[in-house]
């Protein structure tokens, strides 16, 4: 008798850590704070203009463990706030006034990502994993510059991407982890819209960017299974000029215009409950 309630507590004891591991989807909710500075550059590598501001954003995510090692995740991003632009008045003959001699401030910014991505794991010990990954995103970036001059124009910004990613999981005393993460995207459809007073859209490709992303999530990991993450981040994007000019229509005159090349930096912090 006494060899068989051992025998059923121990099965018991089984039971319940194999249903704990066998738990295959996981939720992620969150929010993160970032400063983003924006840059676009003339032929010759001098600045034509800059925003710069600070984003709040909400962050979602769910993941499907197929089993320990193979999984899919599906994650997404709002983000709004205000940035400071810094630029040039250029009139119809496309001559500009120079750098720095137009300013705006509290220009609306919106921004919206999301992105599918697998994820294998390989397991080094009880202690250590490899993490790699890929997938697809697609980011929106919006500036609404009529809102604080209705005679300034809106802007939209539309890339899709794919994405490798690698990364480390390391087990810390206390229930606590590290999980440092890089990963490098590759524009594989860009476009970028304009909006002026009483004109209609202008459209431009502009494909040839690539950025890399660098994290360190620091875990704490509960009874329950659930954990929370505090994630030190930095973004970063570089587009190049878009790849053919459009010609604008001013009445008595006409000139191309391009999309000049770019850059982006993002630097903040995220907190997430995943469950």
């Amino acid at each position: 008798m006494k060899n068989s309630a051992h025998f059923c507590l121990a099965v018991l004891a089984l039971s319940a850590a194999v249903g704990a591991q066998a738990r295959p989807v996981e939720f992620t909710v969150g929010s993160e704070y970032y400063n983003e500075t924006y840059r676009e550059y003339e032929k010759d590598g001098s600045r034509l203009m800059q925003q710069k501001g600070n984003l709040w954003s909400i962050n979602a995510g769910v993941k499907y463990r197929f089993n320990d090692r193979h999984a899919a995740k599906l994650e997404g991003r709002y983000s709004r706030g205000k940035s400071d632009y810094t630029g040039s008045l250029q009139n119809r003959f496309g001559e500009s006034t120079g750098y720095g001699s137009a300013t705006v401030k509290g220009s609306p910014r919106r921004v919206y990502d999301i992105r599918a991505l697998y994820e294998y794991t390989y397991p080094v010990n009880d202690r250590f994993s490899l993490t790699a990954g890929t997938g697809l995103g697609h980011r929106v970036l919006r500036d609404l510059n009529r809102r604080i001059d209705p005679n300034d124009y809106d802007r939209k910004n539309r890339t899709t991407y794919a994405q490798i990613n690698a990364g480390v999981n390391v087990a810390l005393p206390a229930n606590f982890e590290i999980a440092p993460r890089i990963a490098y995207n590759r524009a594989v459809k860009g476009r970028q819209y304009s909006y002026e007073p009483d004109r209609e859209e202008t459209r431009m490709k502009q494909g040839g960017g690539q950025g890399i992303e660098v994290e360190v999530p620091v875990s704490k990991k509960f009874a329950n299974g659930s954990k929370i993450t505090l994630t030190p981040f930095y973004r970063g994007w570089k587009v190049k000029d878009s790849n053919f000019t459009v010609t604008e229509d001013y009445g008595f005159v006409q000139f191309g215009s391009i999309e000049p090349k770019n850059r982006t930096q993002e630097t903040g912090v995220r907190l997430q409950y995943s469950f």
